[in-house]
């Protein structure tokens, strides 16, 4: 990375900085390429997989758009000052993943705080250790009243792991917890790239080479379904 792009101590000039380059601060005025990466800090699991749902929809996202991958390669410096950036706000794609989780758990405290008034989170908690008695108990037994009974030791697993399938889905349902977004990490970089290729564009326009309007649109348009996806599951959440 040039030095256009850095600072002296190594990290990008346009991310937020205190004395310690990995530190975050709220963003100084004008600081346009570190908004995209700022946002995409602010997802919850929830709309990371509405996002991911909505961009394996779209036709645009089945094959890399040549004008967007002219761009990363015509703009190597560019490239390599939106990829830190993007690693300062969001970490590694499991850093990212658990401040999403963060997030989600935030936004679902009241949820959680309607359980326990309502005397749910008691009674949830009585089942679960029932349950891990309940499961624990046949292969003790046969332990210690069979030791050398391998088979019986092995069918008593077999009946508890079936068992805790069925009654794991119960408890869950009986809490009434919403369910657990499901993020595979090949799409959750997918929409990483997404970010960076919408930080190349502000970057450009921030350094006054902005790239035609086709490319600038092409590079925003996975950055603009994941807004559209927040969004949308804003709405459900109100």
């Amino acid at each position: 990375m040039s030095n256009e792009y850095q600072l002296a101590d190594g990290s990008p000039r346009y991310g937020h900085r205190t004395a310690s380059a990995s530190a975050v601060q709220a963003a100084p005025p004008g600081s346009a390429p570190a908004e995209v990466a700022e946002g995409a800090a602010e997802l919850s699991l929830d709309v990371m997989a509405a996002a991911i749902d909505r961009r394996l929809r779209s036709a645009w996202a089945d094959e890399p758009d040549p004008a967007v991958e002219a761009l990363r390669r015509e703009n190597p410096e560019e490239l390599a000052a939106a990829r830190a950036l993007v690693r300062l706000h969001l970490g590694s794609q499991r850093q990212w993943r658990i401040k999403a989780q963060a997030v989600r758990d935030k936004q679902l405290a009241a949820v959680w705080a309607r359980r326990r008034a309502a005397g749910r989170s008691r009674e949830v908690l009585a089942l679960r250790l029932g349950l891990m008695a309940a499961l624990i108990a046949p292969p003790a037994y046969i332990v210690a009243t069979r030791p050398d009974d391998i088979l019986k030791l092995l069918l008593a697993g077999i009946a508890c792991f079936a068992f805790a399938v069925v009654a794991g889905h119960f408890l869950t349902c009986r809490a009434r917890v919403p369910a657990m977004p499901n993020i595979r990490g090949p799409w959750l970089a997918e929409l990483r790239e997404d970010v960076v290729n919408a930080t190349i564009v502000a970057l450009l326009e921030n350094k006054g080479a902005p790239p035609d309007s086709v490319t600038a649109a092409a590079a925003r348009r996975g950055w603009e379904s994941i807004q559209a996806a927040s969004r949308a599951i804003g709405a459900l959440n109100t």
